[in-house]
């Protein structure tokens, strides 16, 4: 089964709503703060390219240049000469912030080799030997992911990516990740693209199955299994229109792809920068607070060495328990509230702590997040759209509520009015 594909709108509604969700839930969780998933995003999908290849910088630099939104991972081998031939190619891609992955030094099969000092050079001195290459490239380059080459994988194996990286990619059916399922960090599952295993509408489909859009009542659970919207990790090889090679994609179908996970208003990132943002809300959404004379702190472990060395997550935090004008506040820097309530805390910073302001200390919020707090904001609204879940706009509504002409079921009502964040709630008509 097929989802149906919706309008740009609705994506933008469908996203806002998971946000508005995810925030809702939180007054009745015990646990201090709380990430919102996928960024803020209705979900999330990364696009990894294997092997260093020549078209990849040719093809996909001018796409990407386009695109500033999409951001994608290069997974890079000195198989034939790839990584050297073509280094400088692949540093200015780092500098516009495309990371930069280990796909190991020859791309062996991992699982036939016994010995452990030639696993190290293939995984461990590899990603130090890129991180080189990179920097006499004029890019500064952090390698924290790898994927294995052939997908070939185990605990021996995995015992030598954790010496150097904190997440690797593997291969797998659907490629997708739930919020709230922990995977495997050391083999997250990819779907693969290939010619003849594939289509451009198929991979569509994922994108959309990914934003969680379309009708999935009817679905069985081995063809979707999914609850909300998911990460998608998508395996690519060539970029060209060589329609001898079956691994590779033609230019115009990956940069169709690239929009529509735009459309879809999909977190469009990196595969080590999805990855460190999944696995922090698993250790910052069940740390604890401890109790101070003016507030709390809330301190957690970083779960790998590896990781980024700078992961931002978008949460909200219980702030009203200490005071109304509560002060956050990170390495003695005071942390500015979003427009939707969220702060951007620093997950490498290990710490944060809460606190009432001190006397004639100001709150540094601005007049828009007052707005998004004011009770009588919800009264403010002027224009109230109504969409059913598959994103088909139905017309103009007065309020909050579905009119009873319509068929009982669940909706989608936007909320705009000039001047101030737009609002999306999922309604239920009875």
């Amino acid at each position: 089964m097929k989802p149906r594909k919706s309008v740009f709108s609705v994506k933008a509604a469908v996203a806002a709503w998971s946000l508005t969700m995810s925030l809702a839930g939180f007054c009745g969780a015990a646990a201090p703060i709380e990430t919102v998933p996928w960024n803020g995003h209705v979900g999330a999908v990364s696009f990894t390219f294997d092997d260093a290849l020549e078209n990849q910088v040719q093809n996909l630099t001018p796409i990407l240049d386009e695109l500033k939104d999409v951001h994608v991972t290069f997974f890079v081998t000195s198989m034939g000469n790839g990584i050297q031939n073509n280094a400088a190619g692949f540093a200015n891609l780092a500098k516009a912030g495309h990371e930069i992955g280990n796909h190991t030094d020859t791309h062996a099969h991992l699982s036939g080799i016994s010995d452990n000092s030639e696993l190290e050079n293939e995984i461990v001195k590899f990603a130090d030997k890129i991180e080189s290459t990179m920097a006499e490239n004029g890019a500064k380059v952090r390698v924290t992911s790898l994927a294995t080459p052939f997908c070939e994988n185990n605990d021996k194996i995995k015992s030598v990516i954790n010496k150097r990286h904190f997440i690797n990619r593997d291969c797998g059916w659907h490629g997708r990740n739930e919020w709230d399922v922990e995977p495997e960090w050391l083999s997250i599952q990819a779907k693969v693209w290939t010619r003849s295993g594939a289509s451009v509408e198929e991979l569509l489909s994922s994108l959309d199955t990914a934003a969680f859009i379309g009708n999935f009542e009817g679905a069985k659970p081995w063809e979707v299994s999914v609850k909300g919207g998911s990460w998608l990790v998508v395996l690519n090889h060539g970029v060209t229109d060589d329609k001898g090679d079956d691994y590779a994609i033609n230019p115009e179908d990956i940069k169709k792809l690239f929009k529509h996970a735009l459309e879809n208003d999909l977190w469009t990132a990196p595969f080590g920068t999805i990855g460190a943002y999944h696995r922090a809300h698993f250790i910052v959404d069940k740390a604890e607070k401890n109790e101070t004379e003016n507030g709390y702190t809330v301190q957690w472990e970083i779960p790998n060495e590896h990781m980024p060395e700078s992961v931002p997550l978008r949460v909200k935090i219980d702030t009203k328990s200490v005071d109304e004008k509560a002060i956050v506040e990170q390495d003695g820097k005071i942390l500015k509230q979003e427009s939707d309530g969220t702060y951007i805390i620093e997950f490498m910073a290990k710490a944060l702590t809460v606190r009432k302001p001190k006397e004639g200390e100001k709150n540094p919020q601005d007049s828009t997040t007052a707005i998004a707090q004011n009770p009588k904001f919800e009264r403010e609204y002027t224009n109230f759209t109504l969409f059913d879940m598959n994103g088909n706009k139905l017309g103009a509504v007065d309020n909050f509520a579905v009119p009873e002409r319509f068929p009982k079921g669940t909706y989608i009502i936007r909320a705009e009015s000039k001047g101030h964040p737009s609002k999306t709630v999922k309604m239920v008509h009875k």
